[in-house]
């Protein structure tokens, strides 16, 4: 079921559900901008092919590329886990009944905030020893990019999957369901 699909009963599941379909919302926005770093990074490549046998070449492409790539994998770091692609094993909890269900969501949800925590419980000593730029990743200002620039996704997206998996904690407190795929890639 995904937060489209369900009716709310009373103020408070009203409230997470609205906090649910923004989340949801939020991991289309996330799903497409790494969408458009992907195809960011395969124009950067595409010219750098079409531009070889001119014997032409710009050192920057490569660099960009990299910085695209990185932030590609932050930005879908959140869009896959709040759009429910990725690894799932309801088949199997689903075999347990709903309790079965119940206690996957809660160890997942327990995993994913011990996880998130620690990376966001990191930013200050990534942020801290980050020093310098990014070599080649020029600015159209002509000054290259900050090293700090590429792991700010990361922290975003990290941050934002703490919020969903609370937000899922709370709806699992309120009585709602949990956001299941409808659809499975093997299916």
């Amino acid at each position: 079921m995904t937060p489209q699909d369900y009716r709310p009963e009373g103020l408070l599941q009203r409230t997470l559900h609205r906090a649910d379909l923004a989340v949801w919302s939020l991991g289309g926005v996330f799903g497409f901008l790494a969408n458009l770093c992907l195809l960011v990074m395969l124009l950067l490549t595409a010219t750098t092919i079409v531009l070889r046998p001119f014997n032409l070449s710009f050192y920057w492409i490569w660099p960009w590329t990299m910085v695209f790539f990185i932030w590609l994998s932050f930005f879908g770091f959140f869009a896959m886990y709040v759009r429910l692609k990725d690894v799932r094993v309801d088949f199997l909890a689903a075999r347990f009944g709903p309790l079965g269900m119940a206690a996957t969501r809660v160890v997942a949800d327990l995993a994913t905030l011990v996880v998130v925590g620690i990376i966001l419980w990191q930013l200050p000593a990534v942020l801290a020893t980050s020093r310098g730029v990014y070599d080649g990743a020029i600015l159209p200002d002509g000054i290259e990019l900050p090293r700090q620039a590429l792991s700010i996704p990361l922290f975003v997206s990290a941050l934002l999957i703490l919020l969903a998996a609370l937000l899922d904690v709370a709806k699992l407190c309120a009585g709602m369901p949990e956001n299941v795929a409808e659809t499975h890639p093997e299916s």
